[in-house]
């Protein structure tokens, strides 16, 4: 019967050390997931829907607010060295004439620094403009773009409909 009782009493603290360490992994593995959803998720884009086209112009002079009032535009923001850049480049590139087919203007501004170049640069001339500036120059300071890529659509009147942070998510993946 001493037996029977030691045997019950070390099975039940071993069931109460095995609870105490389920716990503590399930709390690790929690913490963990939430940090991983933290890396994978994009920071806001800056701008928020109902927002109006601020006022900008292009480094070189070519291109400012005045020449996207009354059209609808798609106004992109990618940089050298971003590794989500190209896909998006790319996709933008295969849907320029369906874009244009709708009626939509694309700028694309293209952030370059020393160590990365304008690689991205043919692929966005295909889809529309494009402004090429030093980092995150004037022209995405205007727009509060932080990241890269940056898919922003204003309608006609200017108010911004759309935001992400891809070409399927701002107009659609047909």
């Amino acid at each position: 019967m001493v037996f029977l009782s030691v045997a019950v009493a070390v099975l039940t603290a071993l069931v109460l050390i095995d609870l105490v360490l389920t716990g503590a992994v399930i709390r690790r593995l929690r913490d963990t997931e939430k940090q991983i959803v933290e890396m994978n998720t994009p920071p806001d884009t800056g701008m928020a829907p109902g927002e109006t086209l601020p006022e900008f112009t292009a480094p070189d002079g070519g291109l400012s607010r005045a020449d996207l009032a009354g059209k609808r535009s798609l106004v992109a923001f990618f940089s050298a060295g971003c590794r989500h850049c190209p896909a998006q480049a790319e996709r933008l590139a295969e849907r320029a004439d369906e874009i244009a087919g709708r009626g939509i203007t694309v700028v694309s501004v293209l952030g370059v620094s020393e160590d990365a170049g304008e690689e991205l640069a043919p692929l966005l001339r295909k889809a529309g403009s494009l402004i090429v500036e030093k980092g995150f120059g004037d022209v995405a300071a205007a727009f509060r773009t932080t990241s890269t890529p940056t898919l922003l659509v204003f309608g006609e009147d200017g108010v911004l409909v759309a935001n992400g942070h891809s070409l399927d998510e701002v107009l659609g993946g047909e």
